[in-house]
């Protein structure tokens, strides 16, 4: 037992200072935190965030709808409102003016990104809103997943981190507070040293 590492601290010397007691349990604090807290935090984060970008994804797929379009111009110089679904996540795109019809029957035209290959009068699949507007796709259940895990896990670092830096912010004042008592423990030596009784 004597040779495991900091296990001095812990016993009952006459070496041992009461900062050394500190720094003993502020590492075994640590090592508490960073294995249960931060992940306890990571999870919760993770939940939360995952709950909140379900309910986004349910939202968005009640709001949004899939609709068909069909390209009246092509244009290579204009910017885009929206990425059309035939051009998601495509290389090779140039923008169009669509035209579609909202569910009341009214027709209406707007600007998308389109894969290189549609020419004029290609349908393609667009999404709008309830107002018949044209909107980006719903997100989907993997990508609020991916979200979620992501964050969770920045949490989890976050947490982790801040608390090692605690640590290592009070080993530091720890030790700036040795060498202070060590420099005033010197100086009463150096003076002593020599003189008739005072044991040196």
């Amino acid at each position: 037992m004597r040779s495991v590492p900091g296990l001095w601290r812990w016993r009952r010397n006459p070496l041992r200072r009461r900062s050394d007691v500190v720094e003993a349990w502020a590492s075994l604090v640590t090592v508490g935190l960073v294995a249960v807290g931060a992940p306890l935090a990571g999870l919760a984060a993770g939940q939360s965030v995952g709950s909140d970008l379900q309910r986004t994804v349910q939202r968005q797929r009640a709001e949004r709808h899939r609709t068909t379009a069909h390209v009246v111009t092509v244009d290579r110089h204009r910017a885009p409102v929206v990425d059309s679904e035939a051009a998601h996540g495509q290389d090779g795109t140039r923008v169009a003016l669509v035209r579609w019809r909202t569910p009341d029957g009214e027709s209406r035209t707007g600007v998308v990104r389109i894969e290189a290959r549609h020419v004029v009068g290609d349908p393609l699949a667009v999404w709008t809103d309830r107002r018949g507007r044209l909107t980006e796709r719903p997100m989907d259940e993997s990508t609020a997943t991916t979200n979620a895990v992501a964050a969770g896990f920045g949490v989890a670092g976050a947490a982790a981190a801040l608390v090692c830096g605690a640590r290592q912010l009070l080993g530091w004042r720890i030790m700036r507070r040795r060498l202070a008592d060590w420099a005033r423990e010197w100086t009463r030596v150096s003076e002593d040293w020599g003189r008739a009784g005072a044991g040196g």
